[in-house]
């Protein structure tokens, strides 16, 4: 399975993502979910990975960056919508292979957003109203971020925090795990992938929480 993230900060815009798929008894840690569209256009994958860049690479050629995030969310509803609808013909929708993806971007007036799209809700766009998003097994992640996430997150604090998400979900579900992947980009900066180095020391910030905060609830005497 598969954990990523997505959030709006008062620079830009982070994506974040494990790197583990998982079949059956069998699990595979090197797995990349954090993609490049455009210099200011991204998206973070979870459900089927191999699918979804098989699609993605059909329709990038097609897609026009001139209109914004919200058109080019369009475009992505409209193409996948085609293609998926082809591929899967012959089953009936809950026996269909899962998708979502999130779109991250700029308006035509550079406000950035979060879309995200769903193959079990026929890929209908849905545009974040928090400031962030989590697919794939979210639910540590979004209480997580519901708790600590405001608006004037800087890139270092979005990224600590889904680092702190990531590992901490993987924690407790042996399908999310792995490497780390995060990357960031903004109106004005192009996308660009955060080193292993720089990763690693995040990872080790995060590590440092927990003994900090569990001696909150066990005081010392």
């Amino acid at each position: 399975m598969t954990l990523t993230i997505g959030v709006i900060t008062k620079e830009g815009i982070v994506l974040a993502s494990d790197s583990q798929a998982t079949a059956g008894f069998t699990s595979n840690d090197t797995v990349k979910k954090v993609f490049k569209l455009e210099n200011h256009y991204a998206i973070g994958i979870a459900g089927d990975g191999s699918l979804a860049m098989h699609l993605i690479n059909l329709i990038q050629s097609e897609l026009d960056y001139t209109k914004g995030v919200n058109n080019l969310a369009e475009q992505f509803r409209s193409s996948l919508k085609k293609k998926y609808d082809d591929y899967f013909a012959h089953q009936k929708l809950e026996k269909r292979a899962r998708l979502v993806i999130l779109l991250g971007g700029y308006s035509k007036n550079n406000i950035p957003k979060i879309i995200f799209l769903n193959s079990e809700d026929n890929f209908v766009p849905r545009e974040s109203t928090t400031g962030f998003e989590c697919i794939g097994i979210p639910v540590i992640a979004t209480y997580l971020f519901n708790r600590y996430y405001q608006k004037d997150i800087s890139f270092k604090g979005a990224m600590l925090l889904s680092t702190f998400c990531i590992k901490e979900t993987s924690s407790q579900d042996y399908s999310v795990g792995g490497a780390t992947q995060i990357a960031k980009f903004s109106n004005k900066d192009s996308y660009s992938e955060i080193s292993k180095e720089e990763i690693a020391n995040l990872e080790k910030i995060c590590e440092e929480f927990r003994p900090v905060l569990k001696g909150k609830f066990y005081p010392e005497e």
